[in-house]
């Protein structure tokens, strides 16, 4: 027993060994690469692996080639991981190559064995050692050689193989050769990914030597945002399982769930008196305990990387990892007749599984598959801790495909969604008018969590100290609006409800100086972004690929943004909907005029883990479109003619010439009659009907000099105005230009002719009817096209009409409707308008200056 302890307490050590005679000789080969192929300063020469099944032994040797002076700094370490509690180092040969001189560099005392916990960040203590020697006296072109083996094998996997070889590698590596040496009585069972090299078969006596061989590998670029389950590396799958039954039946002998007793055994009583009689109550008792109260921590030294600890242990330390949970949670299920097994996973190949062959390697994760007594099926992860939520209603990760541990289970499992959650997020914006100096901006956030995003925020907010989280919470929003004084005008509120698994916060700041000025353009403005759905978003750089692009899944979020501003400015108003294979993206922008409220709406919805290669291009497009939509310039222009420099003389003198022209031109248009000068009767007189059109005819011009003095018109001659659209393409820019001279021509014509109509309809003119609906068609056309035109300029994103665009639309048209048939159809209109022009009435003794003048001569 002493020799035991003693040989159990002392530290792992290295030794020295000739290499062993099993091996199979290789001659490093291939050419060395282009200096553009590698990093570091040194490339892999050669690099063998060679495995001998029978003797539990790998052996390794590697030739490393200096090329600079940075590969000396970053070469001439050689370091090997192990786990002491069944592997053993034995090093053969460190030679260092200086042209054809061998200079050997090995001696046991120099090596240096450290613990190496190679998983502590992740709460994982797995007994790693490293064994490390610093190279002496290494120059620029050495060539590093050096071999050595790993002797034993985890006994946990009850002697029989399962491994990988890779050729995937990041630099250039010459020449890389792989061996496993194998008795003729042990089956192994091969799979090959992404066109590895062909193996080669011989046999040796009494055992079979399998071969892989490649030369001149180049390394391959990594993509970011690639899916854990995709590898586009050549490899190949070795295993001595022969089914997914096997994996069940070794994995039968780790999860032997044994009846709780001691102090485990009063919880058990104790739960069950709680409850009441209610397998759902107790049920949740035991996962939140065993969430909460048991701290991730594992001890996976030797076999317990994959044995479980017993119940009463984890229990007693208040400690473990998935596989020390998972069992405990199933004796304290099946402590109270409730059905439950351990289920393998794989956190990072989930839906792939089913494409590698039946290994107890293929899981990394193990988690809980129940079923309740009436018959419901129900997932549970023994390690998110803080989840919320009844036993019907917790979340459980989209884990793919699983292998239960049960007597019988002979293949994989595909494992449903459960329970995914969302998040809404809404942004009140209350935004005063620039002129307003002394009043602030205010911008309440409301977000509400569900279902998994709630227990996402819930171990988040509990991670953290509210002083934290308030001021990480204000930093994010003064981080993008940095011009501006942002401070919190309230303590972050926060309501969690645990058992309906939401979680609510809510936000309150406040906002000086969020309107700027720009001097040149005389424009106030400020920005308008969408960050918090854009941070959710993957954003590709603009670059060709080859892999998939991993989404968020599940993934859904509502985002709305408000904006409540004292008038309408430049809002841009518009919506669409892209549907895709794996997500869904909609955006609706639209503005109240009865609340001043212009509101966007945004959805993102993924329906997949991720979008496949063919569809990179689409979905580049589709977030760049959605990303356009997620920034908006907010202006309000400075109209003020006050100042001087701010008046468009230009703008100014050519409306006053519009409206000029456009009076001359209704002098001449007044002479136009469609009929002859001849002596004419009075007619009928205007009633009837007539009466309410000549009410809308008197209206025209008041109703159009009020649109025309509204402040906002102002914009036509100022500077500001002009130079709205300064900075961008100059093509835009010049249509824009345009577009206001003809408004201002269009509206002066307008103005004049409403006013030349007026004087037709009472003089009763026969030319009347015809330009009355040239007039009003001409308006209704006008309007259209002008909104059309404006909103191809000046708007981002698709757009249809506003409701109060869309409602004068409609008025106008019924208008036209209702008053341009009648005017040419009504037997009254032709016995009214009867008058042309230089016609005599016989009883008007009032006569136009050219009749009498006529009559003169």
């Amino acid at each position: 027993m002493l020799a035991f302890v003693s040989r159990g307490l002392a530290a792992p050590s290295v030794a020295t060994k000739p290499a062993p005679a099993w091996i199979v000789p290789v001659t490093p080969s291939g050419k060395a690469p282009n200096p553009k192929e590698y990093a570091d300063g040194y490339y892999v020469a050669f690099y063998d692996k060679q495995v001998n099944m029978e003797l539990r032994s790998t052996y390794f040797r590697t030739i490393r080639q200096i090329t600079t002076e940075s590969g000396v700094q970053n070469g001439s370490e050689i370091s090997v991981l192990f786990d002491p509690a069944y592997e053993r180092v034995d090093f053969h040969s460190i030679t260092i190559w200086r042209g054809d001189k061998p200079i050997q560099q090995m001696k046991s005392t120099e090596f240096k064995v450290l613990p190496l916990e190679t998983d502590r960040q992740r709460f994982i203590y797995n007994g790693s050692y490293t064994a490390s020697v610093i190279l002496k006296d290494i120059r620029k072109g050495d060539r590093i050689e050096y071999s050595y083996s790993l002797t034993g094998s985890n006994p946990v996997f009850l002697n029989k193989y399962s491994g990988m070889l890779s050729f995937g590698v990041q630099d250039y590596v010459s020449h890389i050769h792989y061996a496993v040496i194998a008795p003729q009585s042990r089956k192994l069972f091969f799979k090959d990914f992404n066109q590895p090299p062909h193996k080669t078969i011989r046999q040796n006596g009494s055992h079979t030597i399998y071969e892989w061989e490649l030369k001149n590998v180049k390394g391959v670029p990594y993509e970011e945002y690639t899916p854990s389950w995709f590898n586009s590396d050549p490899f190949v799958q070795i295993t001595e399982f022969s089914s997914w039954q096997e994996v069940v039946d070794w994995g039968l002998e780790l999860y032997q769930v044994p009846p709780v007793t001691g102090a485990l055994r009063s919880k058990v009583d104790q739960w069950i008196k709680q409850s009441n009689g209610s397998e759902n109550a107790y049920i949740e008792e035991a996962l939140r305990f065993v969430q909460d109260e048991i701290r991730y921590l594992g001890i996976e030294t030797g076999e317990n990387s994959h044995r479980p600890h017993r119940p009463e242990d984890v229990f007693r330390q208040r400690y473990g990892d998935c596989k020390d949970k998972v069992l405990l949670l199933c004796a304290l299920l099946r402590a109270n007749q409730i059905e439950c097994d351990p289920l393998l996973v794989d956190t990072y190949k989930a839906h792939h599984l089913s494409d590698y062959l039946p290994s107890p390697l293929d899981f990394n994760h193990v988690v809980v598959r129940m079923r309740t007594r009436d018959e419901n099926v129900v997932y549970l992860d023994a390690t998110l801790s803080l989840q919320g939520g009844t036993t019907s209603r917790f979340y459980f990760p989209p884990y793919g495909k699983g292998l239960l541990i049960k007597p019988g289970q002979k293949a994989l499992m595909d494992l449903p969604f459960q329970n995914e959650g969302y998040l809404t997020v809404n942004e009140e914006f209350t935004v005063p008018a620039p002129s307003e100096k002394t009043n602030q901006a205010a911008l309440l956030v409301r977000s509400i969590y569900y279902g998994s995003e709630a227990d996402n925020i819930r171990q988040w907010m509990q991670q953290r100290s509210m002083a934290e989280t308030e001021e990480s919470y204000l930093n994010y929003y003064r981080d993008i609006y940095k011009h501006a004084q942002l401070e919190s005008l309230d303590t972050l509120e926060y309501y969690d409800q645990r058992q309906a698994n939401n979680f609510s916060l809510m936000e309150r700041y406040g906002i000086q100086n969020i309107w700027q000025y720009d001097s040149t353009r005389k424009k106030y403005h400020f920005s308008l972004l969408g960050k918090g759905l854009y941070d959710h978003l993957v954003v590709l750089p603009n670059r060709p690929r080859k892999s998939p692009v991993a989404l968020k899944f599940p993934f859904r979020m509502q985002y709305t943004i408000q904006l409540r501003m004292p008038s309408y400015l430049n809002f841009q108003v518009g919506q669409w909907t892209v549907e895709r294979e794996s997500y869904i993206i909609r955006y609706d922008s639209r503005f109240s005029e009865k609340d001043q409220v212009w509101e966007l709406y945004y959805e993102m919805n993924t329906l997949k883990d991720h979008v496949s290669a063919d569809h990179i291009e689409q979905y580049k497009q589709d977030i760049e479109r959605l990303s356009q939509t997620l920034e908006h310039q907010v202006t309000n222009t400075d109209t003020s003619l006050t100042q001087a420099d701010n008046v468009n003389g230009w703008m100014i003198l050519f409306g006053l010439l519009a409206l000029i022209s456009s009076i001359g031109f209704c002098f001449w248009l007044y002479r136009y009659s469609p009929g002859s000068p001849v002596e004419t009767d009075e007619g009928l007189p205007l009633g009837g009907w007539l009466s309410i059109l000549g009410i809308t005819v008197l209206l025209k011009p008041i109703v159009l000099l009020a649109s025309l003095m509204d402040p906002t018109m102002l914009v036509y001659f100022t500077n500001a105005g002009w130079n709205s659209l300064a900075g961008e393409p100059m093509l835009k820019e010049l249509s824009f230009h345009l577009l206001l001279i003809i408004e201002t021509l269009v509206n002066a014509l307008l103005l004049s002719v409403s006013v030349l109509l007026i004087v037709l309809y009472f003089k009763k003119r026969d030319s009347f009817p015809r330009l009355f609906s040239i007039y009003v068609v001409g308006s209704l056309i006008f309007l259209a096209v002008d909104h059309l035109l404006s909103q191809s300029l000046l708007a981002s994103s698709p757009s249809y009409f506003t409701d109060e665009e869309l409602g004068d639309l409609v008025r106008q048209l019924i208008y036209v409707a209702i008053w341009v048939p009648y005017l040419f159809r009504s037997e009254r209109v032709k016995q009214t308008f009867i008058h042309t022009y230089g016609a005599i009435s016989s009883t008007d003794t009032s006569m136009e200056p050219d009749v009498i003048k006529q009559e003169a001569r």
